[in-house]
């Protein structure tokens, strides 16, 4: 059968070239090496799973038979990769123990069953191999693996959004802007792996029907979109903070030892601190520092905040920040000031932050409250 080469088959063979190309710009960067080495690995992978829908696509399997397959098993490295990828953002790797091998097991079990079946077959056989393909159809054991692989993709990408929702929360219990460090992005591209781990799905339920469908090739496609936005935001990716730690199971505060007026007592000498010293307007203050000014332990601090107020230590800060930029916006002395200016002056460190927390705490816009509130003397 001759090679053709489509429109889609060239998507394919870009793609899979730019997740190499990526992969090496990745190695050799300095900041994030840890990170960027599962980035790296995940974007390899990509490639060689576009580069083994290039081979079907371009039609030379026959000509090629020891290609076939070659790199069929390596999506199930994909989660797994994805996974230690966001773990390694956060600051918490995962070492190379029993359980991280526990997640190589669909990847090793599929070379290992067609190790001898199919790899180490002579080419003659692979090309009859494919021959019998076309004819009769999949076998029962090959498209067991491939449902596996959605399933697979599917969970992971579930686990992942869990673990980067909590990430987002616990991060909101120890910074005051967290504009620069929420992982957001990790989130949207996780959201559309799932997407195409979704259209995965589809593809597998209407080949149930035994009918063709027009969105197959979506699925390399899709993928090929993904190299160039993970390995262009990945690659964007500034030097990571320190780690974020992980809440332990349990209830949050069992072990604490806090009574009630002991907290009343933290809360009093706190409100005292925001209000006459006003240590918000520092934009980089986390929960540690402001429990420094005020002598006690950062756990102490946050069971206060949570428990008796009520809020987590980000929506805290930003409170009094929204406070003193209302208070700002009707002096007017002040008048003078930008937008921009009275959010930087009250602790935020960009604009963004700074109108969705006004919003939240107003339900207006910071240009909306300045023009109706008058200004005093």
């Amino acid at each position: 059968m001759e090679s053709t080469i489509s429109v889609i088959n060239v998507i394919f063979l870009l793609g899979a070239a730019q997740g190499v190309f990526l992969a090496v710009l990745l190695l050799n960067r300095q900041n994030n090496k840890k990170s960027n080495k599962y980035l790296a690995a995940l974007l390899l992978v990509y490639s060689m799973f576009i580069t083994e829908s290039s081979i079907w696509g371009l039609k030379i399997a026959a000509q090629f038979p020891h290609l076939v397959g070659l790199f069929a098993g390596a999506i199930f490295l994909v989660g797994p990769l994805h996974y230690l990828y966001a773990r390694s953002l956060t600051g918490n790797s995962v070492s190379l123990s029993k359980p991280l091998l526990f997640h190589l097991i669909p990847f090793a079990g599929f070379y290992l069953y067609y190790l001898f079946p199919f790899y180490l077959k002579s080419g003659e056989f692979k090309i009859e191999y494919i021959r019998r393909l076309a004819i009769e159809g999949q076998p029962l054991s090959l498209i067991l693996f491939n449902w596996l692989t959605v399933l697979q993709g599917i969970v992971y990408m579930t686990i992942i959004l869990v673990y980067l929702k909590r990430y987002a929360h616990r991060l909101k219990d120890l910074f005051s802007n967290i504009d620069r460090i929420n992982l957001n992005w990790l989130k949207y591209i996780t959201i559309m792996t799932l997407a195409v781990w979704t259209l995965g799905f589809l593809v597998k339920i209407t080949e149930l029907s035994g009918r063709q469908t027009p969105i197959d090739d979506l699925i390399p496609v899709s993928i090929a979109l993904l190299v160039y936005t993970m390995g262009y935001l990945g690659f964007r990716q500034p030097e990571l903070f320190s780690a974020v730690p992980e809440e332990k199971g349990g209830k949050k505060y069992e072990r604490s030892g806090l009574t009630d007026e002991r907290a009343q007592a933290i809360l009093e000498r706190l409100t005292r601190l925001m209000e006459e010293e006003k240590p918000y307007t520092d934009s980089t203050m986390k929960l540690s520092s402001l429990a420094r000014m005020i002598s006690v332990t950062p756990n102490h601090l946050s069971q206060v905040l949570n428990d008796t107020l009520q809020q987590n230590f980000f929506d805290y800060v930003n409170y009094y920040r929204v406070e003193e930029a209302k208070r700002m916006f009707t002096d007017s002395t002040q008048q003078h000031f930008t937008l921009l200016a009275i959010a930087y002056e009250v602790g935020f460190n960009s604009k963004s932050a700074f109108y969705t927390a006004f919003r939240k705490h107003t339900g207006m816009t910071p240009a909306q409250y300045r023009k109706e509130q008058p200004a005093t003397s």
